[in-house]
């Protein structure tokens, strides 16, 4: 009687509780939609745009012409014999040489250039985050229905021990190894908990939603968006082909080498030419201005020496990204290619076996031939390998995510 008590309980069990029905509902998110949101509010995302906005308007400014001033005077003019009213009115232009606004506009077109590509990469980050909180959420999700499960039958076994002893066909031995094994069932069952809800708040904060507005996943786990396929050398060169805030960098030292080019060219001085028109009584006044500032004191020295610094600083910059953005790519990927192999060796080397080997003990538990004890151990290893192999998978998530992000792929959705 008590042995079908346990078979009963063990295969109701799976069914009582499930991750849903932990706490209050939140809204489902497909990947697509989650992509779609985070693509129209992000907050990163619209910080890049307003930086490109504030770049653009530096380059009409650049791009503008020095505004002509207008001049007006009106006096008394005075001798011994007369006194004479006279007014006069004109205006004057600055006239810029050396190509000075030529190299303004380059430079701030670069920078532009530069906002335009951060704003590129802030969009393929922002799609790999939520790609990745995505993955994390949707794998939490199934470790706590794992651990729903594993709790279920645990405090299942846990009675049906109770039972058993109070017949008098079991042990104190069993009872305490039942209870034991609920309790650890128990405590891993609240961390997959706060686990799902930490991965779900994640999910959130990647989309770019506020607090309040809590979500989970819907859908299958994406599948893998890294070109795994590729050696390290081709996925370097992809990289430094691919990456946007390379390309950034590339535009900031022309930028700076415009700048520096502008140093120079304020050695000219810009002179200033005008003309006035005025009257004196009965005299007509007539007259052309020339202005052109002296390059006594400053010359132009010190930013022609922070121009140069500035483009030196830029070039090493670029130069130790390209550095930096190999490495990354070498090590995510022998990262990846490390849980890809682990994952493959769950799923075809333990996780089915085990659960071939679970359903044979089953089997072996209904007719007598194994114990209590043999029946518990294999679901426990069964469990256990379980949480193994939805790790791997989280760490395949976490590997996928760094060595997509370092060579610099772009993510339209996901795949079947």
């Amino acid at each position: 009687m008590s042995r079908r008590l346990i078979l009963a309980m063990v295969a109701l069990s799976p069914t009582l509780i499930y991750p849903d029905d932990v706490g209050a509902q939140p809204r489902r998110l497909t990947l697509e939609a989650a992509l779609r949101i985070a693509a129209s509010s992000h907050p990163d995302l619209r910080i890049a745009v307003a930086d490109v906005a504030a770049a653009s308007g530096a380059v009409r400014s650049a791009r503008a012409r020095p505004n002509p001033e207008a001049t007006a005077t009106i006096g008394p003019a005075v001798n011994a014999d007369a006194r004479l009213t006279s007014g006069q009115a004109g205006i004057g232009q600055t006239l810029e040489l050396g190509g000075k606004r030529r190299f303004r506009a380059e430079e701030a077109s670069q920078l532009e250039n530069a906002a335009d590509a951060r704003l590129q990469r802030t969009r393929d980050l922002i799609a790999l985050g939520v790609y990745r909180a995505f993955s994390l959420a949707v794998l939490a999700e199934e470790r706590l229905r794992t651990a729903m499960d594993a709790d279920s039958v645990g405090e299942a076994l846990r009675q049906a021990a109770a039972d058993r002893l109070r017949l008098g066909a079991g042990t104190l031995l069993e009872l305490n190894v039942a209870a034991a094994a609920a309790a650890r069932d128990r405590r891993t069952r609240l961390l997959a908990e706060q686990s799902l809800t930490a991965a779900r708040y994640a999910l959130q904060s990647a989309i770019g939603l506020p607090a309040a507005d809590e979500v989970r996943p819907e859908g299958p786990l994406p599948q893998s968006t890294a070109r795994a396929t590729l050696d390290a050398d081709a996925l370097v060169q992809r990289a430094l082909s691919l990456r946007p805030d390379l390309r950034a960098l590339g535009h900031e030292v022309e930028a700076a080498s415009r700048r520096t080019k502008l140093a120079t060219a304020l050695r000219w001085p810009d002179p200033a030419v005008g003309i006035s028109a005025g009257r004196a009584e009965d005299f007509q006044v007539r007259l052309f201005t020339l202005s052109l500032p002296l390059p006594l004191w400053n010359r132009g020295d010190g930013v022609r020496a922070v121009a140069a610094a500035r483009l030196t600083r830029a070039e090493v910059e670029a130069a130790r990204a390209r550095q930096d953005v190999e490495r990354e790519v070498r090590v995510a990927f022998q990262a990846y290619q490390r849980a890809a192999e682990a994952t493959t060796a769950f799923e075809s080397q333990v996780v089915e076996r085990l659960r071939e080997n679970l359903d044979l003990a089953l089997e072996s538990f209904r007719s007598g031939k194994i114990s209590f004890f043999s029946y518990s151990t294999l679901r426990r290893d069964l469990v256990a390998a379980r949480f193994d192999y939805l790790d791997s998978l989280a760490d395949l998530a976490e590997r996928d995510y760094a060595l997509a992000a370092a060579v610099g792929e772009r993510l339209g959705g996901s795949r079947p």
